[in-house]
């Protein structure tokens, strides 16, 4: 049985993309006759198979000298426990973002002559100057390209999640063995009948995650204010560890609740009848498929989306929601308000969803990558 440790600065019962996703890969890999063990950070709850570090997960809403600590810390951390389980550990798993967490694993890896698979969700630095939070110029800018050159071009393989992620790895960096592993929906959690069950009374149009950097939080929250006034008996539901932006929004036709688990989450998003993903017109934003899209896709909800993205392109081609040119509020507000009553098109869009749901399972993905994976590790 060969023994894989997964380095991840979120895990269960944390409701967080980089949980779930690594929560899967854990469950998959066990049933493929892996050994996985998994370090995490001290937010995850204690259980068998997990070593928590000392040091909670990074806050996204930190400045940016505090974050790039509060990774180092955990980074350095979780680094010592994997160079100490070395002997127990036959490859390892690193995931990303963050990204000063997973360049100190990759040096810890090496240091203790472990092979390590990398996984790549976002393009690090390359986001971070996308947001202007840094040049891309001058010392530091430099040296973050190094490092992810180094992560990269010392892994078995890399893992990452959209096409065109993909596709930019492959140009920038082609001695390096890049492969496309989705983040999709959980389909223990979203099986088949969440897309079948009764809506709710009032048309709801739902949100799940942290509305970080990444999402237009001025156009959803004018989005909310201009439905409010067109349409009182539509109502947004916003699900997550939230800005204090949109809890002191107070808005009548807005309702707010806590980030939860999976599989509470697919109870909350099934009644609702559509989904929202607004994200910012950025240049590392045209290969984004937000995580929480697959949810609102694995619970049948047709999309409303912005311009930019993998996203966007989907919805366009599949017909299985609204995508919007621009960032116009009263555009994205008066479609929302005509979709209420156009029961037609509603139904149309759904069953353009359930296509699309039959592509996307999460294990399924994976399962489809694991054997590959193993033939890969066997040759390194």
């Amino acid at each position: 049985m060969k023994r894989v440790t997964l380095i991840s600065s979120e895990y269960r019962p944390m409701p967080a993309a980089a949980s779930t996703r690594i929560s899967a890969w854990v469950e998959e890999l066990s049933s493929h006759g892996f050994s996985a063990f998994v370090l995490t950070a001290l937010s995850a709850q204690a259980a068998p198979g997990i070593d928590r570090s000392v040091f909670r997960t990074p806050d996204n809403r930190a400045s940016l000298p505090i974050r790039f600590l509060q990774e180092a810390l955990l980074g350095l951390d979780l680094g010592c426990r994997l160079f100490l389980r070395r002997r127990k550990t036959d490859f390892c798993i690193i995931t990303s973002p963050p990204f000063f967490m997973a360049f100190i694993c990759s040096l810890f890896a090496r240091l203790g002559k472990i092979a390590y698979f990398f996984d790549a969700r976002d393009r690090y630095p390359s986001v971070l100057f996308d947001l202007g939070i840094l040049s891309p110029r001058g010392v530091l800018p430099r040296l973050l390209l190094k490092m992810e050159r180094t992560i990269y071009e010392n892994a078995v393989q890399v893992t990452t999640v959209t096409n065109g992620l993909l596709e930019t790895f492959r140009k920038d960096f082609p001695r390096v063995d890049f492969r496309l592993l989705r983040n999709g929906f959980d389909e223990n959690a979203f099986d088949k009948s969440s897309a079948s069950v009764v809506k709710h009374d009032r048309f709801t149009i739902v949100y799940h995650g942290r509305l970080g950097r990444f999402y237009d939080l001025i156009l959803l929250k004018r989005t909310i204010e201009l439905v409010g006034r067109m349409d009182p008996e539509i109502r947004f539901l916003l699900i997550g560890d939230l800005p204090d932006e949109i809890h002191d929004f107070g808005q009548d036709n807005l309702v707010i609740l806590p980030a939860m688990p999976s599989h509470k989450l697919a109870q909350e998003l099934a009644p609702c009848h559509l989904g929202i993903c607004l994200l910012k017109d950025l240049p590392a934003m045209r290969s984004a498929f937000p995580a929480k899209a697959y949810d609102f896709i694995g619970a049948g909800l047709p999309l409303i989306v912005g311009s930019t993205g993998e996203l966007a392109d989907l919805v366009r081609q599949s017909g299985c929601g609204l995508v919007f040119e621009g960032h116009c509020p009263e555009k994205v507000a008066s479609e929302i308000v005509a979709l209420k009553n156009d029961f037609k098109r509603m139904k149309t869009m759904i069953s353009e969803v359930l296509k699309v749901r039959e592509l996307y399972g999460r294990r399924t993905c994976l399962r489809e990558y694991l054997s590959t994976m193993e033939q890969r590790q066997d040759g390194s």
